[in-house]
């Protein structure tokens, strides 16, 4: 816990120094697949980031997401499969709370009131929970994706993203695609 204070103050300190965009975003998220055999249901995350641009074509983020609580079921794939244990993880709620380094690349530069760019993402689940899981443990997150600035305060992504942890040795995947939409305020 005290490793995340010190990089909070850290980051904090910094915006003193520098001019840094603090973005808070809402995501939806399409039906995504947990283990390859189960499906997701749609659902939201919550997060913010900071942004602090290098020059008008890149810019580095540091920011968190987290995924409120997520419904799994049986997918087609698994409820098909006689040998599949369909008892496992299906009617299981999770969530996870990446935390992560993103790159900008602004392609066009600061340009007009419309400003696309493309984006890679890298992290660390700190937080993953399962409703009837135990031994539970984090892994990592990386995601990528592309989204624009409207008016220089309105941000909207497409996103693909992979997280990962285990659970009593078992290997968790979710991957997901999300649609972000943020509002962009300087400090």
């Amino acid at each position: 816990m005290k490793k995340y204070l010190v990089v909070l103050l850290l980051f904090i300190s910094t915006s003193c120094l520098y001019a840094i965009d603090i973005v808070p975003k809402v995501s939806i998220c399409l039906p995504g697949t947990f283990r390859s055999d189960y499906e997701v249901d749609i659902a939201v995350n919550i997060g913010a980031e900071g942004r602090y641009f290098f020059s008008d074509y890149f810019a580095v983020a540091l920011g968190f997401d987290y995924l409120i609580n997520r419904n799994v079921s049986m997918g087609k794939k698994a409820s098909e499969d006689e040998s599949f244990d369909k008892g496992s993880y299906n009617k299981t709620k999770f969530s996870m709370l990446p935390v992560y380094v993103g790159i900008i690349w602004c392609p066009f530069g600061n340009f007009g009131e419309y400003k696309p760019y493309l984006r890679i993402d890298g992290g660390y689940n700190v937080y993953a929970s399962l409703s009837n899981g135990s031994g539970t443990t984090v892994g990592y997150y990386v995601a990528g994706g592309f989204g624009f600035e409207l008016y220089e305060k309105y941000v909207f992504e497409l996103y693909t993203a992979r997280y990962e942890a285990t659970d009593n040795d078992n290997n968790i995947t979710y991957k997901d695609i999300l649609f972000k939409i943020g509002y962009k305020f300087t400090l």
